[in-house]
């Protein structure tokens, strides 16, 4: 297994996150869940639309024993609902967002386009 404890007596482990946003699989990245910098807290992320109540993307996180983990709900709006801070649809938020270069390349493509589409949108 990959777990080690640092000097400071933090326990790393490294997990994986399989991301999919509505029924699409977008691939798996690897990551070490106890890194601080990036505010990973060891559990899977559910992305919660508050306009229309649907989950519509989740990062589904399994430890290094591949079992999958515990939720946290993210309130993000879905490509169909205005969001006055951010872009709607996009998984790019909190702490998620710091790993945009570990995101597998459909997760990637995915981004760039919703950006893009938005900022010619929004921007003319």
């Amino acid at each position: 297994m990959a777990t080690w404890t640092d000097p400071n007596g933090t326990l790393h482990e490294t997990y994986s996150g399989s991301i999919f946003v509505r029924d699409e699989y977008l691939g798996t990245f690897h990551y070490d869940s106890g890194d601080a910098a990036y505010g990973w807290n060891r559990a899977g992320l559910a992305f919660f639309c508050p306009t229309c109540g649907e989950i519509w993307a989740r990062v589904v996180a399994a430890n290094a024993s591949g079992r999958p983990q515990e939720f946290s709900v993210l309130r993000a709006h879905c490509e169909q609902h205005k969001d006055p801070w951010d872009i709607p649809g996009s998984i790019l938020r909190e702490s998620f967002a710091n790993r945009l270069g570990d995101l597998p390349f459909p997760a990637l493509r995915r981004e760039l386009t919703l950006h893009l589409n938005y900022y010619e949108k929004n921007h003319d």
